[in-house]
């Protein structure tokens, strides 16, 4: 038989001090302080992948129509014109594939090329092409460089790169040789189409950026307040468990102190104030270590001293196997959300009303301990989502030790807990047989 050593007072610390459940605690704090903005690098990301994406689809475009119609840069400073703007495009590309900080210096570089290369048009191409009506190819370049510096820059540099970009554009475009303005139309026109695709490409960016740091900014706000939820759940635990062992231990035993009057009532008194002494002690003993083992019977004995102490009838019923034997952590997850659902249905479950606890170990390893009550019952759709009793003392809790909780209620219909913890039969038979031979 599995060998557990005697201990007064409570077996397991009111607070949730299991390994499991403390470790998801440090996990999700350790999201929110680690990781702060978290869904801005995804957004992040997905810019520059759509930023990747849709330059690739321009400048096979601008590639195709410069090849096409013609370079209108005489050679061969035509192709280096073309292939400098597009050997940066390619940067720009692979850069967005392998990451946003070095697609921004990227993106930075070609938006001001750009620029540049616009401005200069009517002196590399000596006007020519100013009296066509048909778009050159670096009109096709226009729409990436305003997106890539609303990906670059903050939204003031930003708008007036793109206010200034396409009306550089919109002019150098109608230039022709001797310096003249041939078409004024199509400039303003290209000057205002191309700001207003720039513009809506620079607020769609924007929109997304600061929807993304709402989202990590109440995310990182959850978790603040679930972890401080927690630690006033643990905080109240601990009060109402002392206060009752105050109540119940240290005031009585002061009582039975002031009543004594032979020595065997003060020898009662001594052992009396000893246990309370133990009981206390207990409460901020060290864990058990993971190797530790529980078995049922044990289990059960708890449940039996919880329900007496609550002073309400509770019947406690086992079935199965009380050699059965499990693991520490998982035995104070079931015992404390047990303990809970006990709690909350002398609370809230009123009188008269009757009350049970059913324990049955399943030979497949399976542990259901049921606690149900025939009393008012309760409506979970109408349960305030800041109410962390059945949540967090009893769902999250299970599920930490990698069990299952189903909550069944109806206003009058009375309410039922089911904890289901499925281990493994084999792994239990080797516990119980590891117990028998330290026994």
């Amino acid at each position: 038989m599995t060998s557990n050593p005697p201990r007064s007072g409570a077996i397991f610390s009111p607070i949730p001090r299991g390994p499991v459940l403390d470790k998801l605690d440090r996990a999700a704090r350790d999201a929110a302080h680690t990781q702060p903005r978290f869904s801005v690098a995804r957004i992040e990301k997905v810019i520059a992948q759509s930023i990747s994406l849709i330059a690739l689809v321009f400048g096979a475009q601008t590639l195709s129509i410069a090849l096409g119609s013609g370079l209108v840069v005489p050679e061969p400073l035509g192709t280096v014109y073309l292939f400098s703007l597009l050997g940066l495009l390619v940067i720009v590309i692979v850069a967005g594939v392998v990451s946003a900080r070095v697609q921004r210096v990227a993106n930075i570089v070609f938006a001001l090329t750009y620029l540049v290369a616009v401005a200069l048009w009517p002196v590399v191409t000596g006007g020519a092409g100013a009296d066509s009506r048909a778009e050159p190819w670096t009109w096709y370049l226009c729409a990436i460089a305003c997106g890539c510096i609303s990906q670059a820059v903050r939204p003031w540099l930003a708008t007036t790169y793109i206010v200034i970009t396409p009306a550089v554009y919109g002019v150098a475009r109608v230039i022709d040789g001797d310096g003249f303005f041939t078409h004024l139309d199509i400039a303003v026109q290209d000057a205002l189409y191309g700001s207003m695709i720039g513009l809506v490409i620079m607020v769609l960016i924007t929109m997304f950026r600061r929807a993304a740091r709402t989202v990590d900014e109440a995310r990182s706000a959850a978790f603040t307040r679930y972890d401080e939820a927690v630690r006033q759940h643990a905080l109240e635990a601990e009060r109402i468990e002392v206060d009752a062992l105050v109540h119940d231990t240290v005031l009585a035993s002061l009582q039975a102190a002031d009543r004594a009057s032979t020595p065997e009532q003060a020898r009662a008194t001594v052992a009396m104030a000893s246990d309370a002494i133990s009981r206390l002690a207990a409460l901020d003993a060290p864990a058990n270590g993971p190797a530790q083992t529980i078995t049922i019977g044990w289990l059960i004995d708890l449940l039996h001293q919880h329900a007496a102490h609550l002073e309400v009838p509770f019947d406690v019923v086992a079935s199965g196997s009380v050699e059965h034997v499990l693991p520490f952590r998982v035995a104070e997850g079931l015992y404390l959300a047990s303990a809970q659902a006990m709690t909350n249905s002398v609370q809230h479950a009123g009188e008269p009303c009757e009350r049970r606890v059913d324990v049955d170990a399943g030979d497949d390893g399976v542990i259901l301990v049921t606690i149900g009550d025939n009393g008012v019952g309760f409506d979970r759709a109408a349960v305030d989502a800041d109410r962390l009793g059945i949540r967090i003392s009893i769902i999250e809790r299970v599920i930490a030790v990698g069990g299952s909780v189903d909550v069944r209620s109806s206003p009058g219909s009375g309410t039922t807990v089911s904890i289901r913890w499925a281990g493994d039969a084999e792994a239990q038979r080797d516990l119980l047989e590891a117990g028998e031979a330290t026994s």
